[in-house]
């Protein structure tokens, strides 16, 4: 069940960070009549997101023994219809490598956002205890100060961890093959059985990703919401 529920907060959170880019960058567009002003707020917004991406392709493939070239953390052109806010030069490799350094912005992004939910949950479930019949501090400046640095850093990188189509070269057919492989296990009776310590690991991992996704997932719904009230808003005013 959590594979399941997993599975389909990827698929919502993928669709839905492409969404909601499009409209922050759409409003900021309307509000400053600049498409260069806006592109550079819209990379300032999602930095954070930008540095995670590009550094897991850079630090995936060194790991890998595959070398790199410029990394770039800003976008290099501002002509065209679609804008690269980042990128890093990777030498040719096999497909294995290459499909394991283009999606490193997906499963490091993961490990980003789940250590960033349970400091989030950490700090408000420790924070509003009942002590003497008053609730905690979570409330303090610092606390909500925190709270509001998690929560942003959790928007960034969410709307920034997905590869790009330049990142997806090679996967498909080190997709196809992996495929093909497990099919033919699977006829040829071979069977991965996971029991004991390993299963409660694994399901408390996925559990973990569940509430962490989630919590992203509610946060793109809030941004997008508001993003597309005001879309309706400006737009008969451009008419």
């Amino acid at each position: 069940m959590n594979l399941l529920l997993l599975t389909t907060e990827l698929v919502l959170l993928y669709f839905l960070s492409r969404r909601v880019i499009q409209t922050v960058y759409t409003v900021l567009f309307y509000l400053t009549r600049s498409r260069t002003i806006g592109i550079w707020i819209v990379t300032i917004i999602f930095f954070p997101g930008t540095i995670v991406h590009e550094l897991s392709h850079l630090f995936t493939a060194e790991i890998l023994g595959v070398h790199t070239g410029k990394l770039t953390l800003i976008p290099e052109s501002l002509e065209g219809t679609e804008i690269k806010a980042g990128g890093v030069m990777i030498a040719e490799t096999d497909p294995l490598r290459r499909t394991l350094i283009g999606l490193a912005p997906v499963y490091i992004g993961i490990v980003v956002l789940t250590a960033l939910s349970y400091a989030l949950s950490t700090l408000f479930f420790h924070g509003t205890n009942v002590s003497n019949g008053a609730y905690g501090s979570y409330w303090s400046n610092t606390n909500i100060y925190l709270t509001i640095v998690i929560g942003y850093l959790l928007f960034a990188i969410s709307n920034s961890m997905f590869s790009s189509n330049e990142d997806m070269k090679g996967v498909l057919p080190f997709a196809i093959t992996a495929a093909i492989f497990l099919i033919a296990g699977y006829f040829a009776g071979l069977r991965v059985g996971l029991t004991g310590e390993l299963l409660t690991g694994l399901n408390l991992v996925t559990t973990t990703l569940v509430r962490s996704l989630g919590i992203v997932v509610g946060v793109n719904l809030i941004v997008l919401a508001a993003t597309s009230l005001f879309l309706s808003i400006l737009s008969p005013r451009k008419k």
